[in-house]
């Protein structure tokens, strides 16, 4: 974590909501948050747009109306950033970010 955060590692609005739906006050969504020191970087006018074309994009392609804005999100964001994005969903990043430099973990049994 260290490391990612000296090469300006950052998250979302978004998945600061997505997380805090685990928690029952935004106060501790944010003391939890501080144990991890990662800035949230706000969403801006070229992300939402990128996100918006990728949507469409989804729609085009025969997605459902509704799901997955989110993620479209998340990684227009990351793409106008010109940052990585940590994730274990590559496909569809792949498929409508292909610019993307993406980090996978490997998933263990632990």
């Amino acid at each position: 974590m260290a490391e990612a955060l000296e090469i300006g590692a950052f998250t979302s609005p978004v998945v600061v909501a997505e997380i805090g739906a685990r928690f029952n006050s935004a106060a501790r969504l944010a003391e939890a948050l501080s144990v991890f020191a990662v800035p949230v970087q706000a969403i801006d006018v070229p992300a939402a747009w990128r996100a918006g074309q990728a949507y469409r994009e989804w729609i085009r392609n025969g997605g459902r109306r509704g799901a997955l804005l989110p993620d479209f999100i998340i990684g227009a964001q990351a793409s106008t950033a010109g940052a990585q994005l940590l994730t274990r969903d590559s496909r569809r990043f792949r498929s409508y970010f292909p610019e993307l430099d993406l980090i996978m973990p490997e998933m263990t049994n632990d």
